[in-house]
């Protein structure tokens, strides 16, 4: 105090003003540093895109009137009895209805522009279809299609696929007949059904990636165990750029075959990525990469195809969703068990699903006949989509066996302004199936509306709700993350793979959960995620798709080593040794744990422990670090929560990062000092 007192009192000042700054460069700083160590959001950050939590229920609205497809019919019998007899067709989907009518009353370009929009239009203007039979013999009725001038662009067992040139379609409305052509493929003998295709999805110097040594088959490697003599067949939608990889990132030699419409082959590196991941676990495995177009009868002859080229292993990285009970039945699941009873080990994402699913028993306090999301007043359900890909939107409930409970999905803007109906016939009929749903482009990026209608009040009303978005945004009240699971992820002998951050095994807020519908444990498994390749190079791959090909490649090690294995043997071995997360035991988040392959078979030496953390921090990624601008709609999701398990990595940043704050205010406060020293000489 007393050397204080000799300087002057402007002097006292601007000793004061240069402590007041340090203080506060120190103060703010460390906020900063404490905000980054935790991961939080600083004040000035602004999200992408609203997250869940933000997403509330819109206040009450007058939804558009809209009137169903049998009293249009009834409205316009007297003057287009045949389109009124096409509205009635109970074996026609509802979608090929709504552009029917709009081509009557708003034209081509009108009926055109419904057709993109609803995603019932290919590339070349042909609307696609799928005829489901009731025989397993479709030879016959091929020809017969041929003969019309219909397309037919693949078929399995009781499913055909087929595209009408837009040409016919025009021919028919000039000629004042515009559903001759649906009515007569209705009306041939077999046909049951004439459905959207069931469009399954995908979850997206040499780089290694960070799985190899995360599991330990970097050890396996070294004792001798790399694949070989293993045939591994790799199922997807798409192995853009494969051939430029050939020989570093992927094996010299593949097999490649496809299935279905093959515009996306070269368009979609999700199947290129998956083969890299599966090369550097698996690195002498032979592999077999099947294309198919995402339908169910395309994804039937590819399977065929890779039973037949003798496969030990099948990686599926896709997934349908909304489409099956969820039991471990339906198409995609029977699939998975012909090959199991040929001795195959299926592997599959689980999905990414947990955050664009809601589940929910069906209610109706004011008898309106609309579903309450959670509040009497509230008779929608809002949610954001993207504009760069198709939607997803599939309503299913729990009513497979009988299928005599209608319920109608309506689409609506904010404003009440209805966009589209799903009004399937569910009358208990053969071919019908308790589904409504839409694939739907939209235009902007913004808020809409669902609502669930009891048809004509009919339905017993005890339904319960699935309803899946995919991609969007929900509001957090109605996120369900309990049975959001893809099929044939919930197969009884598929092996469903979830997704872990590869650094500190911290569950994926998007990897779906179990269990199935009839109580089995699901995942299996859960594998590293977000790890680089070279298909996604600067990004990084992440998803349930890049957790299960870890595990396709690592089976591959296991058959080596023991020959003799089946596969249940390979599926128990993997869950012995997995590294167990979450609460005690297995559980319907992260299965039996997350996949560590362990001591390999004639290395005892190793443990089977997880790796330590240093293993861990030298193999960090090595791609280039994505700016908030590169990042699209379908890969944003809310912020991860700080867990245990990384709280040891985030007080490690936090610390460097305070301590660079440190030295820099330490420069700033000597510079500061240095000048006030500077003024006390000169006044002197």
């Amino acid at each position: 105090m007393t050397i204080f007192k000799e300087y002057t009192l402007k002097q006292q000042h601007l000793i004061f003003i240069g402590l007041s700054a340090f203080v506060l460069l120190l103060l703010g700083g460390s906020i900063v540093a404490y905000g980054y160590s935790i991961n939080a959001p600083m004040p000035w950050a602004t999200p992408l895109l609203p997250t869940q939590t933000s997403l509330e229920l819109p206040p009450k609205i007058e939804l558009t009137s809209v009137p169903s497809l049998s009293e249009v019919a009834a409205e316009i019998r007297g003057q287009y009895p045949q389109l009124a007899d096409l509205l009635e067709n109970p074996e026609l989907g509802s979608v090929y209805k709504d552009f029917y009518l709009v081509y009557q009353n708003g034209g081509a370009e009108a009926a055109i522009a419904l057709a993109r929009q609803r995603n019932i239009m290919n590339k070349d203007d042909q609307i696609i279809m799928t005829l489901v039979l009731d025989t397993d013999q479709p030879e016959a009725l091929i020809k017969e299609l041929e003969a019309e001038k219909v397309i037919v662009s693949g078929y399995y067992k009781n499913l055909i696929n087929i595209a009408i040139p837009l040409s016919l379609i025009e021919e028919q409305v000039k000629a004042k007949n515009p559903g001759q052509l649906v009515e007569h493929l209705s009306n041939l003998n077999h046909v049951i059904r004439l459905e959207l295709p069931k469009k399954a999805t995908i979850q997206q110097s040499l780089i290694v990636g960070q799985g190899v040594n995360l599991t330990l088959a970097s050890h396996w490697h070294a004792a001798g165990f790399s694949g070989q003599g293993i045939k591994i067949g790799i199922l997807d939608l798409g192995f853009a750029n494969y051939r430029d990889l050939l020989g570093n990132e992927l094996p010299a030699e593949v097999t490649v075959e496809t299935f279905g419409d093959t515009s996306d082959f070269d368009k979609e590196a999700h199947g290129t990525a998956c083969a890299e991941i599966i090369h550097e676990m698996a690195p002498e495995a032979t592999l077999y990469l099947a294309y198919y177009d995402g339908s169910d009868a395309a994804m039937g002859q590819a399977v065929e195809w890779l039973m037949e080229q003798g496969v030990s292993i099948i990686s599926n990285s896709t997934n349908s969703i909304g489409t099956t009970p969820l039991n471990g039945t339906g198409f995609s699941a029977d699939l998975v068990n012909q090959a199991y009873q040929q001795g195959i080990f299926w592997v599959n994402s689980a999905g990414n699903y947990a955050e664009r699913h809601y589940r929910g028993q069906y209610q109706d306090s004011n008898g309106d006949n609309k579903h309450d999301f959670g509040d009497p007043d509230k008779q929608v359900m809002p949610f954001i989509a993207g504009t760069d890909n198709a939607t997803r939107i599939v309503l299913s409930w729990n009513d497979w066996a009988n299928v005599s409970q209608d319920y109608d999905l309506l689409l609506y803007r904010e404003d009440g302004t209805l966009l589209a109906k799903s009004e399937e016939a569910q009358e208990g009929k053969e071919g019908q199936l308790p589904i409504e749903g839409f694939i739907y482009t939209f235009d902007e990026e913004t808020t809409y509306l669902l609502s669930i209608e009891n048809y004509g009040g009919e339905a017993r009303g005890d339904a319960m709700f699935d309803l899946f978005i995919e991609p969007s945004l929900l509001p957090a009240k109605f996120i369900n993350p309990e049975y959001s699971l893809g099929s044939p992820a919930d197969a009884d002998k598929a092996f469903a793979v979830g997704a872990v951050y590869w650094y500190g095994d911290t569950l994926e807020t998007y990897s779906s959960h179990g269990p199935t519908t009839d109580g089995r444990l699901k995942p299996d498994l859960v594998g590293p995620a977000s790890v680089d390749t070279s298909a996604y190079s600067p990004k990084d791959f992440p998803g349930t798709s890049a957790a299960a090909p870890h595990v396709a490649g690592a089976a591959a090690l296991v058959l080596q080593a023991f020959p003799q294995f089946a596969p249940d043997d390979i599926a128990q071995f993997l869950k012995d040794r997995a590294v167990d997360l979450g609460d005690a035991g297995a559980d319907d988040q992260f299965g039996a744990g997350r996949l560590n392959l362990g001591n390999s078979p004639t290395d005892p030496t190793i443990s089977t422990d997880p790796p330590p953390a240093t293993l861990i921090a030298q193999v960090r990624p090595t791609s280039t670090p994505r700016s908030p601008e590169d990042i699209t709609f379908e890969e944003h999701k809310t912020p991860k929560k700080s867990t245990d398990d990384d709280g040891a990595a985030a007080l490690l940043g936090g610390l460097v990062f305070v301590g660079l704050c440190l030295v820099c205010l330490s420069g700033l406060l000597f510079g500061l000092l240095m000048m006030i020293g500077l003024v006390l000489i000169f006044r002197r």
